[in-house]
């Protein structure tokens, strides 16, 4: 360490203080081992892909800090109270999180995820986008809906090109384009209500936020994801955060509340421990580079107060508008669990289904069928996405359940009940504290140039990045996205930290 690292050194606090306000005046040096090459803020797929990558080019000294108390962020695989037939493809597990794996055969080649799901020993399995379609008495739809569905979506897709070829205005909502699609020609009713479906199935639940919330001009902005199938990772996404997790240091419970970037040597990172040894106490840690992988709910409502303490000097007014700017989407999942899939086996024969709800598109209407799919799991799991997730995750897990069953039930012959599941599990993301959502979209008013924006890096040397899903131009929203960014940090900061 050169003498004016030293002299940095000696001037911050001691390494962990007692719970309450950070007080210089009773500061003492931390050691200089506790000065690191590389602190990494937060352990999803973001964090461990900068870890994995930094360490690849010689990053000696890495820390990952994360507030929950286990690792993984947004993805999180949990067990399920069943077991299964020897010999089956899958363990009894499910991903309460991130599940898919896009494109295996995607635009850069093959998925960074694909790989690692084979690295780590998972493996995956491929799936298609087969489904079936009710309407809201449980009675499959007509070839005339279906053809008319098609008919429809491809409609859409030729008015959406020339719209977006017509100088359009940031500020329409993807329902104002769909308003204007309908004023365009004399549609019929069937028409209008199976384009209105689609635009519900297939964006608005995607993109995990309502139509009136997505930027018309951006919202389906062509991330190039490639041509190849998605895929699940046969033993859940937690097995590839385990595998990205071996040999790094990552210190569970610990919540970072201050970034101070001010000095062009060191980065000073503060917070606070919340369980385990030293709970109650702050922390304080010095690093020649940070990257900030906090997800974009998060880190908004650090910004939220009049005036926001995460970040000193305080970001500038345009990049804090730009990330304020941004839209945090919510996709929750009633997860039902069975025995074995007989009771549905010979009425729900496609991986996806969609029953209509005739008083609100897209709430308890769009189910996943794993038991079709090549992990062979007998479990239905029920999606809902936008303003209405949020508005019932207020309910009761019992009246969440409820409500997701009711559609199944209607699939039923007259006098034939559902069993009840063995066990049942009801995502909040919204609720949830660390992350105040599920991914980022592209809100009305949001162009591509603002995820550029919002997330430059910080600091007169730039020792201070972001990584995550919310920062990658090209793959947003998706696990890949997120691991690619903390990869591209990585190498970015690596030259100045090692």
């Amino acid at each position: 360490m050169d003498e004016s690292m030293h002299k940095l050194v000696a001037m911050v606090m001691l390494l962990v203080l007692p719970s309450g306000m950070l007080a210089p005046s009773q500061a003492q040096a931390p050691a200089p081992s506790n000065v690191y090459d590389l602190i990494i803020i937060g352990s999803g797929m973001a964090g461990l892909g900068a870890a994995k990558r930094a360490k690849e080019l010689g990053v000696a000294k890495i820390l990952i800090l994360e507030a929950r108390d286990r690792i993984g962020g947004r993805t999180i695989t949990q067990p399920l109270n069943i077991t299964l037939p020897p010999n089956s493809p899958a363990p009894a597990a499910i991903d309460l999180g991130a599940a898919w794996i896009h494109r295996i055969s995607g635009a850069r080649g093959f998925n960074p995820m694909a790989k690692l799901a084979n690295d780590s020993g998972s493996g995956y399995v491929t799936t298609t986008e087969a489904g079936l379609s009710f309407d809201p008495k449980g009675v499959e739809d007509t070839d005339q809906w279906d053809k008319t569905y098609e008919d429809m979506l491809a409609r859409w897709e030729v008015y959406y090109g020339k719209y977006l070829n017509g100088n359009p205005k940031d500020t329409d909502s993807l329902q104002t384009v769909y308003d204007k699609f309908v004023q365009s020609a004399p549609w019929s009713t069937l028409q209008k209500a199976t384009l209105l479906q689609a635009l519900v199935t297939e964006i608005a639940m995607d993109y995990a936020a309502d139509l009136s919330q997505l930027s018309g001009p951006w919202s389906q902005e062509d991330y190039n994801w490639g041509n190849g199938p998605d895929a699940l990772p046969s033993r859940g996404y937690s097995t590839l955060v385990s595998y990205l997790a071996t040999n790094q240091t990552i210190w569970t419970n610990y919540a970072v509340d201050f970034i101070n970037y001010s000095n062009p040597a060191l980065v000073d990172v503060r917070g606070r421990i919340l369980k385990g040894t030293g709970q109650g106490s702050t922390f304080v840690l010095l690093a020649k580079g940070v990257i900030n992988t906090m997800p974009l709910g998060y880190l908004q409502a650090q910004l939220a107060p009049a005036t926001p303490t995460l970040f000193k000097p305080a970001l500038a007014t345009s990049q804090s508008a730009a990330i304020k700017a941004m839209g945090m989407g919510l996709l929750n999942k009633v997860i039902l669990v069975w025995p074995n899939s007989s009771w549905w086996s010979g009425i729900i024969t496609t991986p996806w289904l969609t029953i209509r709800n005739s008083t609100s598109l897209g709430s308890f209407s769009e189910y996943y069928n794993l038991a079709a799919t090549g992990v062979k799991l007998p479990v239905l799991i029920c999606f809902n996405a936008g303003s209405f997730a949020k508005s019932v995750e207020s309910l009761s897990d019992a009246v969440i359940v409820s409500r997701a069953l009711g559609p199944l039930q209607r699939l039923l012959p007259a006098g034939k009940t559902i069993p009840p599941p063995v066990q049942t599990i009801v995502t909040r993301w919204a609720s949830d504290p660390w992350t105040y959502g599920s991914y980022s979209y592209n809100k009305v008013g949001v162009s591509y140039n603002t995820r550029s924006k919002a997330f430059a890096a910080l600091g007169t040397l730039k020792r201070v990045g972001f990584a995550g899903e919310h920062t990658h131009l090209q793959f947003p929203s998706t696990a890949h996205g997120a691991y690619l960014s903390g990869v591209a940090e990585a190498e970015r900061l690596a030259p100045l930290v090692k």
